[in-house]
């Protein structure tokens, strides 16, 4: 897939009677059940042409993911591999948590026979001779895994770019980690990330507002919005000032981690993209569904954007996803007694995103704001395409190399390139 192409132009607001899901985005009814049928015959030749196309590489590679995902263990382990074992640089610090993850609990059955003696036998050995074998046992992991495991190094990270973009994805590239602690974390991941904005090979950055400022304090929420804002600006003009080797400006897309930081995030982006200097620049928000105020916040973004928009202002993008920090939102609601932010069952978070995704493709809205799908549901993507009446540009889709969530990366600085269009 290439770049996402232009927002669509025509169509009117649904009236009075048209803007419910019985009908689409220029006001013609809609059967429920025929566009049901569209959307299996939609994913039936979608799957068709996929399995046509597949080569035996990438066959072996999805008997692969399937196993690890059909294993109850596989997904832990393989992380846990990732994250105490292939991350370390020293080898003596990785020999030991290789002896814990093999010790401490059976091996998932997902691993072959020869894979299980040798972990066993390099749990034995590591703790002696570390530099013989960790290097094995991380060549060992990248066969196994490395469809969705990325170097994070400058070289064999272009290498990976370079790859992808030949099999036509654009890649949507955010260093990986959760909320910082401290500022000089804050201030190492600020600038690693403003390294990948002015790397050339690099059009599209992801990053979080939790992760390149620290301490964020709701309770002072106009000092906290203003740190927020001197650190995104610099990216913003980093993004402006920096054209990437296919001639255009980096695409900078602000992400989402905590329900608290939604607001602070929605304030720091629509103010910093209405700057004079910035009023030209594309960029983009991520909207989680699985947060009630997600529906609300998206109808404020398309109308800021259609305002900006009038005035000669760049595009505006928001990926749609279902929301990945449910765990963390229902500890936290739990030590504090509280009601969680996020809806409670799946079915509400679904009926959540097809609310906003029917929303947003409707022509008025979609002139605005350009939409972006990060969904694995086929059949809801099938279903949104049926949705598109009026709407000549197709959305982007986007979707998360590995089992579930991000994949991981080599080193210290792991990265997560996600494959879709800009």
């Amino acid at each position: 897939m290439t770049r996402e192409r232009r927002r669509a132009s025509h169509g009117d607001e649904p009236g009075p009677g048209a803007t419910g899901p019985a009908s689409d985005g220029a006001g013609r009814h809609v059967d429920p059940d025929a566009l049901a049928e569209d959307a299996v015959a939609v994913v039936a030749r979608w799957l068709t042409e996929a399995h046509s196309s597949e080569t035996p590489t990438e066959r072996r590679s999805t008997d692969r993911m399937r196993a690890i995902i059909a294993d109850p263990g596989g997904i832990g382990f393989t992380m846990r591999f990732v994250d105490r074992v292939a991350r370390h640089r020293q080898d003596v610090l990785a020999a030991e948590q290789l002896v814990r993850l093999v010790t401490d609990r059976d091996l998932p059955g997902f691993l072959g026979r020869m894979d299980r003696l040798m972990l066993q036998a390099g749990a034995r050995l590591a703790p002696a001779l570390p530099r013989l074998v960790m290097p094995l046992a991380r060549r060992r992991l990248r066969q196994l895994v490395g469809h969705m495991v990325v170097d994070a190094a400058p070289g064999p990270m272009h290498d990976h770019l370079a790859r992808r973009r030949t099999d036509g994805y654009d890649m949507n590239v955010n260093l990986l980690g959760e909320a910082v602690l401290g500022e000089g974390e804050a201030s190492r991941r600020f600038e690693r990330t403003l390294e990948l904005i002015r790397d050339p090979a690099v059009d599209y950055v992801s990053v979080k507002v939790s992760a390149i400022a620290s301490q964020l304090n709701m309770w002072a929420f106009d000092h906290t919005l203003e740190r927020i804002k001197d650190r995104l600006r610099a990216l913003y003009r980093a993004a402006a000032a920096t054209p990437t080797e296919a001639g255009r400006t980096t695409f900078v897309n602000l992400d989402m981690e905590e329900h608290r930081d939604l607001e602070v995030t929605l304030r720091a982006f629509m103010e910093l993209l209405d700057e004079p200097d910035l009023k030209g620049l594309e960029a983009g928000i991520v909207l989680q569904a699985y947060l009630p105020d997600a529906f609300g916040a998206l109808q404020r973004i398309t109308a800021w954007a259609g305002a900006r928009s009038s005035t000669g202002g760049g595009d505006v993008k928001v990926r749609l996803v279902k929301g990945a920090n449910l765990g963390m939102e229902r500890v936290d609601a739990a030590m504090h007694g509280w009601v969680q932010a996020p809806y409670g069952t799946k079915a509400e978070v679904d009926a959540n995103y097809k609310r906003c995704v029917d929303w947003a493709l409707r022509p008025i809205h979609a002139r605005s704001v350009r939409i972006g799908l990060a969904s694995h549901n086929l059949f809801g993507r099938g279903t949104r395409r049926g949705r598109q009446g009026g709407v000549r540009d197709a959305p982007g889709h986007g979707a998360v190399p590995g089992p579930r969530g991000p994949g991981r990366g080599w080193g210290p600085a792991p990265l997560h390139a996600d494959s879709g269009t800009r």
